[in-house]
């Protein structure tokens, strides 16, 4: 048990975890993928409003150009982690059968 917690294997129990996460942020965005190319018809729309949101300049931003770019780049952070948050959870769904 005290063997667990020497650093060598905590750096290796670190290695994995961060390979597992990025093994299913990875299969999650192929599934996600996967299911956006077989309906593209009904995806499309949804695609193109998310798109239309990423451009448009958040009300809550400042009157400065740099206020603008930041509120921007605030609200494309959030709409990354979400999506990454998404791929892990489906990712993780498909790796809980192994």
């Amino acid at each position: 048990m005290a063997e667990d917690f020497k650093p060598e294997n905590l750096r290796n129990v670190t290695l994995l975890s961060f390979l597992q996460t990025g093994f299913e942020i990875s299969l999650g965005a192929a599934q996600k993928s996967i299911e956006v190319a077989r309906n593209p018809q009904d995806n499309a729309v949804k695609l193109i409003s998310e798109m239309k949101t990423m451009l448009t300049v958040p009300e809550h931003s400042g009157p400065e150009l740099q206020d603008k770019a930041q509120a921007m780049a605030g609200m494309w952070l959030e709409k990354g982690m979400t999506l990454l948050s998404e791929f892990k959870t489906a990712g993780g769904k498909l790796t809980e059968g192994k």
